[in-house]
């Protein structure tokens, strides 16, 4: 049967296996090249914010801008043109290329969903005319069949559960680098992951950019400020690892500037001044206090725990499921104590919020949905080393254990569709 609807495209493409492509399977289903210029976005951490806030600069500059998000949820929402998903345009051009699409794939190819996703994600912003299109890439080599790509970004390496060393991860990343891009990497990079895109860069000849440490603030009483050569702008969202996606997309609209691009002052501040945190922190209730945050790497757990103590939480009861042991002992770590792996920043002193006593209280492990079970064992050994920790074979099962036990709130992390399948069923009752 023929592919007809979003939704049915959407289940088509969820029901994909993850897992590399080659670069000409991928190419092979790319639409003719348009008039978009591409933004690649590659890293463990950060993808999301960094990809967002560039759009949205560009946007604001006036670009008629496509934005591709990868991670967990629908499809046709995380495709979206000028901040409207495709669904929001059903009988528009790019609602019947992710149509087209989706059937393509299906006939034509073995894609696995991380390729098939960014095929079809371009095909709809070829087809609605995007003069820019910002587009996470999990593999970087696939940046290398996209058109041209003025800039790119390599966001923070680190751990990211496939078991591949900081290197590897590096390396894959860096692979978004092209002759002619500038690349924009972030800043508080582990030495090691720094070493493999300096060296990336240069093979391809590809200008490298690093935002200053020094340039990111933390003013008393404020929020993260991010300041370059005049700008002070105040991100929506605190944490030192938030201020350091916001420092990548300036310096890419900063980047693209200098190659000729009009992006006006105005349109960096007040895209960043309105900027939305899709991919971390989400409070879905006051009372009872009720937290969600996708956060699955060390990094994205130390900034979690940073933006917690800063507001004064304490008494926790936190749920976590992480996607794989890989990994899980410093993510614990981070999320107990601030602690990185080594090679990372260690130096702490000047950020916000890194007391002694931790939010979290007591720990539910679970798995995301579909996961083994057999792995929330696994993970509630590794936690047992950091916090009073107890298993739950399934979310539900985690969530009514953790909302018995009291506390004063409820922290649901560890991964994007844990993150999302929690807000369903919290939200059903």
């Amino acid at each position: 049967m023929p592919i007809q609807t979003i939704g049915e495209a959407d289940a088509f493409f969820a029901s994909l296996p993850d897992g590399p492509d080659a670069v000409q399977d991928f190419a092979a289903a790319l639409p003719p090249a348009g008039a978009a210029a591409y933004i690649p976005v590659a890293g463990t951490a950060g993808k999301t914010a960094v990809a967002s806030l560039t759009a949205g600069i560009l946007a604001a500059a006036g670009f008629r801008t496509g934005l591709y998000r990868a991670g967990a949820g629908p499809l046709s929402e995380r495709i979206t043109l000028q901040g409207r998903s495709l669904g929001e345009d059903p009988a528009g051009p790019a609602a019947a290329a992710y149509l087209a699409a989706a059937g393509n794939i299906l006939e034509n190819t073995l894609l696995n969903r991380p390729a098939a996703e960014l095929a079809a994600a371009c095909a709809c912003l070829e087809a609605a005319d995007c003069q820019v299109a910002v587009v996470e890439v999990g593999d970087g080599a696939l940046a290398s069949a996209l058109p041209a790509a003025p800039a790119c970004a390599v966001t923070h390496i680190g751990p990211d559960g496939s078991g591949r060393s900081i290197e590897r991860l590096a390396h894959d990343a860096a692979a978004v680098m092209r002759e002619g891009t500038v690349c924009v990497t972030a800043p508080g990079q582990p030495k090691a992951a720094l070493t493999e895109i300096i060296v990336a860069a240069g093979k391809a000849g590809c200008e490298l950019v690093v935002p200053e440490e020094e340039d990111i603030t933390f003013p008393e009483e404020e929020d993260a400020r991010v300041d370059y050569g005049g700008y002070d702008v105040p991100p929506a969202f605190p944490g030192y690892h938030a201020a350091c996606n916001a420092a990548v997309a300036v310096e890419l609209a900063l980047a693209l500037w200098r190659k000729g691009w009009d992006i006006p002052d105005e349109a960096i501040l007040s895209a960043l001044a309105g900027a939305e945190n899709r991919s971390s922190i989400r409070i879905l209730s006051q009372k009872p206090l009720v937290i969600l945050d996708a956060c699955r790497t060390p990094q994205q757990a130390a900034a979690l725990l940073r933006v917690l103590q800063k507001a004064q939480v304490h008494d926790l009861c936190a749920v976590a499921g992480l996607e794989s042991g890989q990994g899980a002992e410093e993510f614990f770590a981070a999320l107990e104590k601030g602690l990185l792996p080594d090679g990372a920043p260690q130096d702490r002193a000047g950020m916000p919020g890194m007391g002694e006593a931790g939010p979290i209280d007591r720990l539910f492990v679970t798995v995301p949905p579909g996961g083994d079970p057999a792995l929330a064992r696994e993970l509630a050994d590794t936690a047992r080393f950091h916090f009073e920790a107890e298993v739950c074979p399934s979310l539900p099962e985690a969530l009514a254990a953790a909302r018995a036990a009291g506390g004063r709130g409820l922290l649901i992390c560890g991964s994007e569709a844990l993150a999302l399948e929690a807000a369903r069923l919290l939200e059903e009752g």
